[in-house]
């Protein structure tokens, strides 16, 4: 059978709806022609083109006039394929240029396990190696922001090959390849005090220039810093300089710079005097230089991995601004890794700026690839040291650089060796205690020790470098029996949700099988959770919120090896009651005896772990149920995690569902209600269920077997309640609960009101319901006895119509 699938549904609900309506929106610059057409030819749509419909907000060449709100991102859509230039884009407004999605909605993507599966980047736009690709330096200094595209080709005399820089740019799985500035800026320019950059998920290789190949940018305005904000997230740079390049990323001015999960390996500078991160000012002591890099400037490395670089030095920093590494690996490189412009700091107590906790370096003097810290800052590291790796060689603490493929979201990239003796595995976390959520691919970092509570004072551990070596972790979850019609109409909701993007004629051909998937998958989850699910039994999607293992596949390629894919088996260990063990952090508090009328079951249909209650005792307040449950992986059953679930079991409140009855006007108008005809219990389960107590009634029985479950919230003193039961109602309210044969009449025969009664309803345990509304409507007001009812008093339009008439006319006759 399908697995049952608990997903948040509001989520994929979204994901879901995205590329449709993406794929039909009016508002998109649609490019058709792959040539580099500037208004000659009405039938086709260039990319020139449409940055000029774009500023413009009409149509120009062949291109529509996309959103002519002026202050709006116009999107412009490219497809798969090359869009050769013939000289600089210049773009005057601000515009999202993206590339074709490269996705397939009918597999799963191998790294987050989910639909779609993400190809290589499918569109290109290139250059001829004379002139930039795209250059937004104009007086407007626009927004730029790229999405699933390859620049290539690109060059300029100056600055910025691929993009000069004037506003902000904005990169989403962007590749930027074989460009080439004579002076700065080989990938990309950042010019003036506008500039700023956000990458994630790209690639910067192979690129050139003598300072700053695969980032460049001004360090001064005027006589002022430039200042700017630059973040590069999840991506790649590599293989970009040469022997004559000074730097890779040459930061200067006054920006705040954050690099996370980035690789960062495999570039050239000069082996005299470059660097790949050079963050230095540049003003030597008793010179007449100025300086370059603002004090105010910031630097911000977590979790790169920076190997293999031929270089001077890795990372190049003096004295000047602040510099902040954690979790970083700077090592294997030919040079130094970690070097200070000025020689050694020979203060004590001199820091330079620089603060680095949990990082991996070669912290051995005169040994190739070593890392120079002031004294200051290997002494500061205090719980979160630095780890030397100087005695471990590359091979046996890092993967070989990985090939694109999906498993590395098509990124260049290192894996962890997952060996017994490798240090950069869990490591304990420091700035707070705070792992970075997800690696360089979109894994989730384990976060945490295997098999323990997260308890204060207890810091988080992580992997060091850009990417985790997930090891197989079981969770600790808590949870409390669900609603389950609330369940099942929440299935049946997704099953119309996507049963209507199918029955849409506008839905796109590539999204039918993935709507039908889910539709699929939502109408067996219904039928699973009916037939499966316990009487008030308690869910755990341990699978879900557990960490799979990571595996080498045949081919060398490192991945996760998910859970819904086979190979692990779940075993189930009942427990007993006791006070919340996940509130005092203290295991030892666990229930060490074993309670028969608990169990703790897998159910390999849910693909969930249940627990439930023989004798389906509720829990008191402040007391839950455990038990432990293991997690092995077939293919190494020695590699095995225990988890802990812990359980409420709770009653839901009945339902209570609006009901209608009529007075015939003109008869004694006494009516027989029946409250309890649509109402229920089933939030709990229901009688078709295991484990359903014998019985059991549906509403409320005193001790004496009288049934009077419904309590009247606010009955109107016009009307009269007539009940084969009634009594005080169980909640010690003082109300009135009825039960048995009920009637309700006016007291007044010739009333021609309707009315509202709210009423509720308790269940076999004394639990109230929901409100509820009893409309009664009176056939003096209406004729086809279906109008709303009002509260007490009211009447209907007619009736209060014809009184009004009645006063006109007296008034009238008064007058004459």
């Amino acid at each position: 059978m399908t697995p049952f699938v608990k997903k948040t549904l509001l989520t994929l609900s979204i994901l879901a709806a995205f590329p449709l309506m993406a794929a039909t929106s009016d508002s998109v610059i649609y490019v058709t022609t792959f040539d580099d057409e500037n208004g000659e030819n009405s039938a086709a749509c260039s990319i020139r083109e449409a940055l000029v419909a774009a500023e413009q907000n009409q149509p120009f060449g062949g291109c529509s006039a996309g959103n002519v709100n002026s202050s709006v991102t116009d999107v412009i859509q490219l497809k798969a394929g090359t869009y050769q230039l013939t000289k600089t884009l210049y773009p005057k407004s601000a515009v999202r240029i993206v590339g074709d999605a490269a996705t397939n909605w009918n597999n799963k993507n191998p790294i987050t396990n989910d639909y779609p599966k993400i190809l290589p980047i499918a569109t290109t736009i290139k250059g001829n190696n004379q002139f930039s690709l795209f250059d937004t330096t104009s007086i407007q200094k626009p927004t730029l922001i790229l999405n699933n595209v390859e620049l290539s080709n690109g060059y300029s005399s100056t600055r910025g090959a691929a993009i000069d820089v004037g506003g902000a740019l904005n990169l989403s799985r962007v590749i930027i390849s074989q460009s080439n500035a004579q002076d700065q800026g080989g990938a990309i320019y950042l010019s003036g005090v506008s500039s700023t950059l956000s990458m994630d998920n790209s690639i910067i290789r192979n690129n050139q220039a003598a300072q700053g190949a695969a980032l460049g940018m001004s360090c001064l305005d005027g006589l002022a810093f430039t200042p700017r904000t630059i973040t590069i997230t999840n991506s790649s740079v590599i293989a970009n300089g040469g022997s004559n390049t000074k730097s890779i990323l040459n930061l200067c001015g006054s920006p705040t710079v954050t690099m996370t999960n980035n690789t960062i390996a495999q570039n050239v500078t000069s082996s005299v005097d470059g660097s790949v991160i050079k963050f230095t000012a540049d003003s030597l002591p008793n010179t007449a230089q100025s300086p370059i890099l603002s004090n105010q400037a910031s630097l911000n490395l977590s979790h790169n991995t920076i190997v293999e670089n031929k270089t001077w030095a890795a990372l190049l920093y003096d004295s000047i601004a602040s510099k902040n590494l954690t979790h970083n690996i700077i090592a294997y490189n030919d040079g130094y890794s970690c070097r200070h412009l000025l020689g050694t700091v020979s203060s004590d107590t001199d820091t330079a700026g620089l603060s680095a906790t949990s990082n991996a370096f070669n912290l051995t003097a005169g040994s190739t690839s070593y890392c120079y810290l002031p004294n200051a800052v290997t002494a500061s590291s205090g719980s979160y040291p630095n780890i030397n790796i100087a005695h471990y060689s590359q091979a046996t603490l890092l993967s070989p650089l990985q090939p694109q493929t999906a498993f590395t979201a098509y990124l260049p990239l290192y894996v962890l060796n997952n060996t017994g003796s490798n240090p950069l595995i869990q490591v304990s976390s420091s700035s707070g205690g705070v792992c970075d959520g997800i690696d360089q691919r979109g894994i989730a970092r384990t976060n945490a020790n295997n098999n323990a509570l997260i308890t204060a004072g207890t810091q988080p551990r992580c992997d060091i470098g850009s990417t985790e070596w997930t090891t197989l972790t079981a969770a600790y979850l808590s949870a409390s029996n669900s609603n389950q019609t609330t369940v099942v109409k929440n299935f049946q909701a997704q099953v119309d949700y996507f049963q209507g993007l199918l029955d849409d004629p506008k839905t796109s051909q590539e999204f039918l099988n993935f709507y039908t998937l889910q539709r699929d998958l939502y109408k067996q989850s219904i039928i699973d959770y009916q037939s499966q699910v316990p009487y008030r039994g308690v869910l755990f999607d341990v699978y879900k919120a557990s960490t799979p293992a990571t595996r080498q596949n045949p081919d060398g390629s490192i991945a996760l090896a998910h859970f819904d894919n086979g190979g692990y088996t779940v075993t189930t260990q009942p427990l007993s009651t006791a006070a919340d063990v996940f509130a005092s952090g203290n295991l030892n508090a666990l229930p060490t005896d074993t309670d028969p009328n608990l169990k703790c079951e897998w159910n390999n249909v849910l693909k969930q772990v249940v627990m439930y209650r023989t004798d389906n005792v509720r829990s008191a307040a402040g007391d839950y149920s455990y038990c432990r449950y293991t997690i092995t992986d077939n293919t190494n059953p020695s590699n095995s995690s225990t988890g802990l679930l812990q359980a409420r079991f709770d009653n839901i409140a009945p339902t209570a569902n609006d009901d209608a009855a009529t007075f015939v006007w003109g008869t004694s108008q006494r009516v027989k209600v029946d409250l309890l005809g649509n109402d229920n219990d089933n939030g709990d389960g229901n009688s078709n269920q295991s484990n359903y107590p014998k019985g059991r009634t549906t509403f409320y029985v005193d001790k004496n077997g009288i049934s009077a479950p419904i309590k009247l919230t606010n009955l109107d003193s016009n009307l009269t309640i007539e009940a084969q039961y009634s009594q005080l109602c169980p909640d010690e309210s003082g109300a009135t609960c009825y039960g048995g044969e009920i009637y309700i009449s006016p007291k007044n025969t010739f009333n021609k009101f309707n009315y509202t009664v709210p009423y509720q309803v308790f269940d076999a345990d004394g639990t109230l319901s929901n409100s509820a509304n009893l409309v009664l409507t009176n056939t003096a007001t209406t004729t086809d006895d279906t109008r709303k009812g009002r509260s007490g008093g009211s009447m209907g339009l007619a009736g209060l119509f014809g009184l009004i008439g009645l006063a006109s006319y007296r008034r009238c006759k008064t007058r004459h």
